[in-house]
């Protein structure tokens, strides 16, 4: 799913259509407070690159067999929103209590990969100091 991000807003029904989630789960959705709510109302409505990134954070956390409720927990996990204007992060606990944050939007998978070995690695190094 590409992420705008040039500001382009975009009908439910093209949002629908580029997250590949169907109109009546993302009403659904802004509903369970999954998703902010869009601006404007009715066939006016528009939605924009954070509703998108959203859609797919919630797909893959899905996949992840979350329910609802877990998923809403993480997405108020969420860090405070960056001077960037990026709302969106995905989190991983390394261990009780330590918690890697990373960008959503931020480029290639593996590079978060990365990042998770190198803090499980300096968790292990403290542990046996």
């Amino acid at each position: 799913m590409a992420l705008d991000t040039h500001g382009e807003t975009l009908s439910i029904h093209e949002l629908a259509e580029r997250s590949g989630v169907p109109p009546r789960r993302i009403r659904y959705y802004v509903a369970q407070g999954l998703l902010p709510p869009p601006r404007g109302r009715g066939p006016s409505a528009r939605y924009g690159p954070v509703h998108l990134e959203r859609l797919r954070l919630i797909k893959e956390l899905r996949e992840r067999r979350l329910g609802l409720d877990e998923i809403r927990e993480r997405l108020a996990q969420a860090p405070p929103e960056a001077s960037d204007g990026c709302s969106l992060w995905l989190q991983w606990e390394l261990a009780p209590g330590v918690l890697l944050w990373v960008r959503a939007d931020a480029p290639e998978r593996e590079r978060v990969a990365v990042l998770v070995d190198v803090g499980r690695k300096l968790l292990r190094r403290n542990e046996a100091s």
